[in-house]
């Protein structure tokens, strides 16, 4: 497996992926990303741009896809201090390949160790026990909550 910055060619299959996660949340009945918007609020184009403002990540097998992640300089809606982060979203794997999230997740870390990043931080549904249990074995701490619009958050934060 190897982990690598997306390129254009990548976006159907990052959408893809991501799409199947959704419905997969949706399938098992866990709160999660939601089918009928999250696609397309977080649409081709959207992740075009984010090529380049920030850093896409894929991983692949065998040159297959099967993880993306995303990680972003800022994240004004849910952190406004100045540390020095990464900030993950759209981290999602293929639904049949165990151990991905993991690796992507190490790979998140070097990143900021290479990058010389004091944390590296996540949101998510305040909620979704699966998600915050996946985060927590991951290493990460709780470090607050709140609403963002319709989007009941919790932080999660892991220091460098």
């Amino acid at each position: 497996m190897k982990i690598e910055l997306a390129k254009i060619e990548d976006i159907d299959a990052i959408y893809k992926l991501i799409y199947d996660r959704c419905l997969w949340f949706s399938k098992k009945g866990l709160k999660g990303w939601d089918p009928k918007f999250y696609p397309k609020k977080y649409n081709k184009y959207y992740f075009k741009k984010q090529m380049i403002l920030n850093k896409l990540f894929v991983a692949k097998i065998n040159n297959t896809i099967c993880g993306v992640m995303l990680l972003k300089k800022e994240d004004k809606n849910f952190w406004n201090d100045d540390k020095s982060c990464y900030y993950i979203h759209h981290l999602a794997t293929d639904i049949n390949i165990k151990g991905i999230g993991s690796l992507l997740l190490n790979y998140a870390i070097k990143q900021c160790k290479k990058d010389n990043k004091d944390y590296l931080r996540l949101d998510c549904y305040k909620t979704s026990k699966f998600l915050n249990n996946y985060y927590k074995k991951a290493g990460f701490i709780n470090v607050g909550n709140g609403v963002f619009k319709t989007y009941n958050y919790n932080l999660w934060e892991m220091k460098i």
